[in-house]
């Protein structure tokens, strides 16, 4: 059994490839009429940015292993996030905490800092979009359907729950209801905060990705701030939704109730769609190349490490005399 949950990160982001190479071939059609005579100059611009938001979330997933007393190389981190997170595309909910959670304690990290900086991870990310969301709303008047503000509202809710305290009580909680211990350092308040701030620039990246594609298949060039509220806040009612997988339909849908500054609705479902498909290439790029490299690193190491010496041979004596 041990074994076998040993390699559960692994089983996950197989399955996680999978859906999402079914979502690639049922969004292609639709894409490629998108992107029909476009300029691929801004969108492979909007891949290289959607890249580095990733990677600065992976990076940032570092940081909330660190903060719960555990450190380890980028190497390693970059591995299980991007294998791990595949799993967001796996119907179900909670696969991409389970993927990471998993692939970390495969690694040498002990379960409980596994899941709990997976957690602490996706609470910091999702609290950085709202803050985004809201620094957009207040510098011009973005995002004008307001029936999504409510969502704001998570920001401050969010900051108070990650005060020591709060977190002391739920680890109290948890406790009784598991009946075992969680051995987790509970990170100061001021850690934590730093931990949301970390986070910013990629979404800023996020957003600045989604409105390349604007600008490649809208000429009027919608203003950034409603393409990033419009982002961000489909992200996090994506993320929100937990019965779609890595929110898909539901993000795209969110943001062509919210992009109204886009042409038509036909536009922003483009612009969705496109943003789907290069922020997907992104997950299995970062993937493919996060493995490349951890295997190469294994082999060399292995390689590196000198023989075993061998036991000296038993030397036969003198055959005795008849």
């Amino acid at each position: 059994m041990q074994r076998l949950l040993r390699y559960v990160g692994l089983v996950i982001a197989v399955l996680g490839v999978a859906f999402v190479g079914r979502a690639l071939i049922i969004t292609w059609p639709e894409v490629r009429a998108a992107v029909a005579g476009a300029n691929p100059g801004p969108l492979v611009a909007a891949l290289g940015l959607a890249s580095g938001a990733i990677f600065v979330i992976g990076l940032g997933w570092r940081r909330c292993l660190a903060a719960l007393g555990t450190r380890a190389s980028v190497r390693e981190t970059m591995h299980w996030y991007y294998v791990g997170q595949l799993g967001k595309y796996v119907p179900g909910g909670i696969w991409s905490v389970v993927g990471r959670g998993e692939m970390a304690r495969r690694g040498g990290v002990p379960a409980s800092v596994g899941y709990g900086s997976v957690a602490l991870s996706l609470v910091v990310t999702y609290l950085a979009a709202i803050l985004v969301a809201a620094i957009a709303l207040a510098t011009g008047g973005a995002g004008r359907d307001g029936q999504y503000w409510p969502v704001l509202v998570l920001l401050p809710l969010g900051i108070a729950a990650l005060h020591p305290r709060v977190v002391e009580a739920a680890l109290r909680v948890a406790r009784r209801v598991l009946r075992r211990e969680l051995p987790i350092t509970v990170p100061r308040w001021g850690v934590s905060l730093g931990l949301l701030l970390w986070h910013v620039p990629a979404w800023l990246a996020i957003g600045g990705a989604t409105w390349l594609v604007a600008a490649t298949l809208d000429a009027s060039a919608p203003d950034i701030r409603a393409i990033l509220f419009a982002t961000v806040v489909s992200w996090v009612v994506g993320f929100l939704v937990v019965a779609a997988p890595g929110g898909i339909g539901v993000r795209e849908a969110v943001f062509v109730a919210t992009a109204t500054m886009l042409g038509s609705s036909g536009v922003a479902a483009a612009v969705a769609l496109v943003a789907r498909v290069i922020f997907i290439l992104v997950d299995l790029i970062g993937a493919a190349v996060a493995t490349s490299v951890a295997r190469s690193r294994t082999k060399a190491r292995t390689r590196s490490e000198p023989a075993e010496p061998a036991e000296p041979a038993t030397r036969a004596g003198p055959a005795p005399r008849r």
